[in-house]
């Protein structure tokens, strides 16, 4: 079924693109320079047609509007290969009589966010009732280019005055004069009669190879600011502020406001003001305040403290309007900092367009340790804020969708949603980085990195592997046999003979954040990675995931083959790493470096004997030795880890980064849980404890391919209550278990269609449809 699905996709979007799109441009803009452009159509309808479906598109970006109405925005990222139009049914904005559609394009330039991939400024929208096709991008189309918008460059925000150190690609700021602004452009009452005709392109090939849009357009509620924490320059008392009671600024004055949301949020500010003539508003956004240069204050913190970020610069000309930026912003904190002329200067209203990917029914715990239920909504809270178009990193610094970071993220995201179309839109679209002479996949995609990554390509695979037995998308997942087989083969041309290990090897491989500097394995100053154990193992992980799905998918053969270079590369591990003195895996043969990441991945690959390995994970967890230490983010495969083992009820005393991150003052999870690598404030592979708090917690596992069987063993720990639910394709699975001096109390209901068991110390009870009531 789904692959004949899969087939009238790809049908109607042949369809769709049997003629070419109708690109247009402003005329003679420069193709590549940073713009910002404004398009109009006016039609007139005797009625209303009951459905009128457009498809349009932009490069970089558009936002529609009809009737003066935003409509949407967009499109999707996606790259050159799968460049995405969105499908509207543009009717219900529609009236009899005269319409507009108006649409704002604009491209970011050098510095627009990396995950952009672009030709050139062009905007397409079409009809798809031919009978509509008076609305196609035509000459008929005006166009004005927007004078009153300037970039704020990288460069300008992050480097003039360091305020940390690390990476940065979200795009540059906004800088808008209000008296070059043509206000009202978007409404049917403005004189657009000196536009230009817009220009038609044409390609001898198109560039943008175009296809519909497969994931949701994003959630749109409006969230408020909390408080004003601090005020210089101006008669403002700190306080309660919603954001919708007005803000007196004087003149002839400099005024600080500092803005507190009291959470991590993200999307497109607006700012309404009215009054201060030839003033200026930076607006500046923070996830935190700082205590010095690349020191982050607690989250709370605002006394004595700096506020560094990035930010829009806004010049009223005296009439009342709305500054929007034009790309997401992410914050806690906003502060503007507003210097005013020979008038006063009023702030009407300050609110927040939220724009992530909509998860409208995710999972639910609740514990009798508030602290825990308070993780588990932080972890949640981190998915969605670092949930848009692609999966991000850190949705204040980057918002790139990397290879490796996505597998905790997938984890988290299928035991939260059983919308799947963004999950697997991050699966397509990253093995359309291919490297043809390697193999290998960009680290982060769609972005413009100009380099491959190893490790994080090997991550994509296992991130099949886990999509695959949670969800069993047979046909979508063996598309991919050829790329997978591509990463794979890359390693095994890099086998040491004489080691049977990872010998030399130069491109880029991440698997965590060192705890001191850097990041592991470690390269040498040649920037080369030799004999590493980290990466061996992690390679045979690869290589064992790659061979159960295989094995599943009917491609014994090779499943066969990597099932067997999987077996020699752990004989040659233990034989050159394994420390019978300490009980433990060096990371090099040759040297007397120990990490947790190296015994870890140990266990996942079965070193030991299963015997053994409880012993092992002991030692992982007691050594006070490693040179270094696991991640909030490698906790994952720690955990992953004890479930192999079997003591998951270790799961609840190994919690501390994410404790440490609500002492801190979090609202999302940070990056690392390092104070050596404190640069993010919102991470999302550091968000699984919304995941194994359902599988390993409450105990909720598939029993079988594709999840249509059950199988439930808590671990509670020192829990003695908890009630979780958790969305499943045939519906909602919940558990309530509740300690008594009898035993344990549990309640389970599960949806129509869904069966299984629940096994506890020994004890099996066989799970139906609906409630199941029992004590143990």
């Amino acid at each position: 079924m789904k692959n004949y699905l899969v087939q009238i996709l790809i049908f109607l979007s042949f369809l769709s693109n049997a003629q070419p799109a109708p690109w247009v441009s402003y005329p003679s803009a420069n193709q590549t320079a940073y713009g910002v452009y404004h398009f109009r159509k006016s039609i007139d309808l005797e009625k209303v047609p009951e459905k009128l479906v457009i498809h349009v598109s932009a490069d970089n970006r558009y936002n529609l509007f009809v009737n003066g109405q935003r409509v949407s925005y967009g499109p999707a990222k996606g790259d050159l290969q799968t460049y995405k139009y969105d499908v509207i049914d543009i009717a219900p904005f529609l009236k009899p009589g005269k319409n507009l559609l108006a649409v704002l394009v604009y491209n970011g330039g050098e510095d627009r966010p990396l995950a952009l991939i672009t030709v050139q400024t062009a905007f397409m929208l079409r009809a798809e009732d031919e009978k509509f096709s008076f609305l196609n991008t035509d000459k008929d189309w005006k166009t004005y280019k927007n004078p009153a918008y300037e970039v704020i460059s990288y460069y300008e925000m992050l480097f003039r005055e360091r305020w940390f150190y690390g990476f940065y690609a979200c795009g540059g700021g906004d800088e808008v004069f209000a008296d070059k602004y043509p206000w009202g452009w978007e409404t049917s009452a403005f004189d657009d009669s000196n536009w230009l005709a817009a220009e038609p392109l044409l390609f001898g090939k198109q560039p943008w190879n175009l296809v519909p849009r497969n994931i949701a357009f994003m959630d749109d509620h409006l969230v408020f600011p909390e408080k004003i924490r601090k005020v210089t320059g101006a008669n403002i008392l700190a306080g309660n502020w919603n954001g919708k009671t007005k803000l007196s600024i004087p003149a002839n004055s400099k005024t600080s406001i500092l803005v507190d949301f009291e959470i991590f949020t993200m999307g497109y500010p607006e700012l309404t003001v009215s009054g201060g003539k030839n003033s200026k508003v930076q607006v500046k956004y923070a996830e935190a305040l700082y205590e010095a240069v690349h020191l982050k204050a607690h989250r709370d913190s605002v006394n004595g403290l700096s506020m560094f970020g990035v930010w829009d610069i806004f010049h009223p000309d005296g009439q009342p309007r709305t500054f929007r930026p034009l790309w997401k912003r992410t914050f806690r904190y906003v502060q503007f900092n507003i210097e005013t002329k020979s008038e006063p200067l009023e702030i009407l209203s300050y609110q927040l367009e939220y724009s992530g990917y909509p998860y409208p029914e995710m999972a639910t715990f609740e514990s009798d340790i508030p602290r825990l239920n308070e993780i588990f909504e932080m972890s949640k809270r981190t998915l969605r804020m670092c949930s848009g178009e692609t999966y991000y990193d850190t949705p204040f610094y980057e918002q790139l969708s990397y290879g490796g970071d996505n597998r905790p993220i997938a984890a988290i995201s299928t035991y939260n949603s059983t919308d799947d179309r963004l999950l697997r839109e991050v699966l397509r679209l990253y093995p359309q980085s291919e490297n043809k002479e390697t193999g290998l996949f960009k680290s982060a995609y769609p972005s413009r990195f100009d380099f491959d990554q190893g490790s994080w390509s090997m991550g994509w695979i296992q991130t099949l592997h886990d999509y695959y037995f949670m969800r069993g998308d047979s046909a979508f997942v063996k598309q991919f046999s050829s790329k997978i087989d591509g990463v794979l083969r890359f390693y095994e041309r890099h086998l040491d003979e004489r080691t049977g290990m990872i010998g030399t090897i130069k491109n880029q491989n991440f698997i965590d954040w060192s705890i001191t500097k850097g990041s592991l394995p470690r390269p040498n100053e040649m920037r080369e990675m030799k004999q590493s154990a980290l990466l061996t193992l992690y390679f045979a992980h690869t290589l064992d995931c790659t061979a159960k799905l295989y094995n599943e998918l009917g491609l014994k053969e090779k499943a066969t083959h990597w099932e067997q270079l999987s077996k020699g590369i752990k004989v040659a591990v233990y034989t050159n790493c394994w420390d019978a003195e300490k009980q433990l895996f060096r990371d090099y043969s040759d040297k007397e470096i120990f990490s947790q990441h190296t015994n870890i991945m140990a266990i996942l690959c079965d070193l030991l004997p299963p015997s053994q390995q409880s012993a092992l994970l002991n030692r992982i967890l007691t050594w006070n030795e490693f040179e270094e230490m696991a991640s909030s983010y490698f906790s994952f495969f720690l955990f992953k880890a004890m479930e192999k083992t079997g003591q998951e009820d270790l799961y609840l005393d190994n919690l501390t980064f994410w404790y440490n991150f609500i002492d801190r003052g979090h609202t999302t999870c940070g990056e690392t849980g390092f104070a050596s690598h404190d640069r993010s404030d919102c991470h999302a592979w550091s968000a699984h404890p919304a995941y194994f708090m359902l599988s390993s917690v409450c105990g909720i596992k598939p029993a079988d391919i594709g999840f249509n069987m059950i199988k439930i063993t808590p671990h509670l720990g020192n829990l003695n209550r908890v009630k979780a639910e958790m969305p499943h394709p045939k519906g909602r699975i919940a558990v309530e278990y509740q300690k008594t001096k009898n035993g344990l109390r549990t309640r389970i209901n599960l949806p129509v269609g869904l069966q299984g068991v629940f096994e506890l110390n020994g004890v099996k009870k066989i799970l139906t449809e609906g409630d199941n009531n029992f004590e143990l």
